[in-house]
């Protein structure tokens, strides 16, 4: 009885280390997305996500800056409670990770990047990230698992399947 004592004494002090807080999760997946990202001189994309309060409820939000165009930056409200897949594909140019969520369950912003003003947008079922064509496997599965892990944090669950 000891022992079993010890063993789940020693397991909770080990997971109260290695869990990672949700201010670190973000941290972690924007390192990991601006030191992936695609670079294209024409319509160069950087991305955020923080955590911000919509109606007493922390959530993620999630942004797309583009330089193309006065009104191509998108604000993404990740208040979904579930998602339905993450995929990778790659292009000539690049690779890109989808986020899959219900139809039109993220509420979106156009953001004016000159004036910050945020806009009333469609509303989205995902969300895509452009990394380099040359982004290792490990790596673009380092960033799958950050979302996962970070959507754990949120409450957002993976959608069970119905066949």
């Amino acid at each position: 009885m000891k022992n079993l004592f010890i063993v789940f004494f020693l397991l909770s002090i080990y997971t109260q280390c290695s869990s990672q807080t949700k201010a670190e999760a973000l941290l972690y997946l924007n390192e990991k997305i601006d030191t992936h990202k695609l670079y294209d001189s024409e319509k160069n994309y950087n991305y955020l996500l923080h955590e911000v309060e919509i109606n007493n409820n922390k959530t993620i939000k999630f942004i797309q800056f583009c330089t193309a165009f006065k009104l191509c930056s998108t604000a993404y409200y990740l208040t979904a409670k579930e998602y339905s897949k993450i995929t990778v594909k790659e292009e000539v140019e690049s690779k890109y990770i989808q986020i899959f969520f219900p139809n039109n369950s993220i509420g979106t912003k156009k953001i004016n990047i000159k004036t910050e003003e945020h806009f009333d947008g469609k509303n989205s079922s995902s969300i895509t990230i452009f990394l380099e064509k040359e982004t290792p496997h490990s790596e673009v599965d380092k960033i799958k698992k950050g979302f996962v892990d970070l959507f754990k944090m949120y409450n957002i669950e993976k959608m069970k399947r119905v066949d």
